[in-house]
This record gives C-alpha cells, structure tokens and sequence, in this order.
C-alpha cells in the first residue's frame, strides 16, 4: 500500500488541500485511491496504538487500512492531517517549535505503517505569515510563547532532520507555502501518484490563489468557453500566470496585523533569516523541495 499524507504545518494552506481532497472523495475512489477524512484517519490510528499494541506489526496494519475503507482496489491512501505532528498548541510550546510530542508521533507513524510505501508532505512559512495562527489569542499567553522562539528564524530544517530521523523509510518533500499557486500540480502529482490525473473539482482555487479579483474573474470567463479550457494542470497554472501578468496579483492578508507592534517586530527579525533557513533545509540530505519551474 502506497500512503501520501500531507502533514500541515499549522499556520500554512487553511484547510485548501483538505478541501481539494474532500471535494474529490469519489473521483479519487474511482482511481483506487482513497481519501479518508482526517478526523477519521486520526482516530483510527489511536485506537490501533491503544487497542493493537500488542498484534503483530504487519496485521496491525493490514486491520487499520481496512478500517479506514481499504478494499482489494484500493492502492494508495491519502490524508491531509496537519494534526499528525500535533495540535496548534503543541507547535509552540515551551519545549519549542514543533518539539513537543513530535518524535512520539512520528514514532507511531513508524510502528504503524511497517509495510506502507511513506510520502510525507509539508509547507513551510514566514514566520510573520505562520505565528499568528500558532499564538494564543490573549496578550498573557503570546507575551509567554513570544520568548520561546529564540533562534534567528523558524527552525524548519530541525523539524525536518527529526522527522528523517525517525521516518528514514519515508520520503520527505516540501515547499515554501508562498509557492503554492505556482507548484500545487507537482504537490498534488505527489499526493495522488504518478499514475493518476488530477481530479478537476477546485483546481482553480489552488491555481488562482494569488490572482486580484479582475484576474480572478476574467480567468474564470476564458476557460468558461468550451474552446479555452485548460486541458492539463500545466495549462491551468500557465493560464493562471499569464493572467496575473496582465491583471496582477492579490496583495496577501497580513495575518500579524492585530499583534502587538512588539510581537510584529520579532516577527519582522524573525522573517530576516526565513530565505537561508529555506535554503538550509532544501539542501539536507533525503528532503526534496518542491520550487516553481
């Protein structure tokens, strides 16, 4: 069995792989892929942790695919579940970012999966664009968690040695979220297989991502024209670049607006090593960055 989970982080996509899978539920069951809900995937893996601790690892497993819905057609199983690593909570905690309970997590997933073909994927991001979702939303509790980010930047290369650590099996890709309206056919090809087409149900709201409203909408009345729809993922990114050229790019929300001006600063500092951290952790040894053409 072949498994692609999509393991977040917090703070980056807002649900929009989750939704892409969701909405495509069936389509993907028709290519022998399917898609569990993440709730669903989530508890089925505790109660395999609680309940079959003592089975045999490789029966443990066949029972836990099938209690997710695997059949005889099914050949791979894909989950978007940022709560694989953790709760919004445990990312920032006192132990750290992303620390806290992540190698018993990661650990399980190993124990559990003996057999299974592993893809994990993951976005990384500023911190000004990732923190703001991870800070408690009292004052008390950010002046407390502000503190614990005590390197220069978000440490996403530690993240990813620990988790080549302790899924050495697995591979590991990942990308800048900030990309994803321009690399989301080789995040998705990476979800679903090599072998299997993109189901079309929502493609344009990943592609079009960062399109301005007039972009946006003179994009969506071109390929309305039976004569101008994207027939390939390729096309439609390509479409959706062209249109921004020429109607431009929606300005990104500022998620550190309603921060203290203190917490925006440390933000600010934070964001000033966000490119090397990027390039450090692209260039480790078993990472695979996914980055536009």
């Amino acid at each position: 069995m072949k498994l692609a989970l999509h393991i977040g982080a917090h703070g980056t996509d807002s649900g929009a792989i989750a939704q892409w899978i969701a909405r495509n539920e069936t389509s993907l069951g028709a290519a022998g892929i399917l898609a569990p809900p993440p709730r669903l995937f989530l508890d089925r893996l505790s109660e395999a942790l609680d309940l079959g601790r003592d089975e045999d690892p490789v029966t443990r497993e066949a029972a836990l695919f099938q209690a997710l819905g695997a059949d005889g057609d099914t050949g791979r199983v894909i989950v978007s579940a940022p709560g694989l690593l953790g709760s919004v909570c445990d990312a920032l905690a006192a132990d750290g970012f992303y620390v806290r309970d992540v190698a018993r997590r990661l650990f399980a997933l190993r124990t559990l999966f003996p057999t299974a073909e592993l893809t994990l994927l993951m976005a990384v991001g500023a911190p000004s664009r990732v923190l703001p979702a991870l800070l408690p939303p009292d004052p008390a509790g950010q002046e407390a968690c502000v503190p614990i980010l005590s390197d220069d930047t978000l440490p996403w290369a530690r993240l990813a040695m620990t988790i080549r650590h302790h899924l050495p099996q697995a591979r590991l890709r990942v990308w800048r979220h900030e990309d994803l309206p321009h690399v989301w056919p080789q995040v998705l090809g990476d979800l679903v297989g090599p072998d299997a087409a993109l189901p079309p149900v929502g493609l344009l709201d990943l592609a079009a991502a960062d399109l301005s409203a007039e972009a946006r909408l003179r994009l969506e009345r071109y390929i309305a024209r039976p004569d101008h729809a994207a027939k390939s993922a390729g096309q439609l990114r390509r479409l959706c670049a062209a249109f921004a050229r020429r109607f431009g790019r929606a300005s990104p929300p500022d998620p550190a607006q309603a921060l203290p001006e203190w917490i925006r600063q440390r933000l600010d500092a934070l964001d000033a090593g966000y490119l090397t951290e990027w390039a450090d952790l692209a260039a480790l040894s078993g990472v695979e960055a996914i980055t536009p053409a």
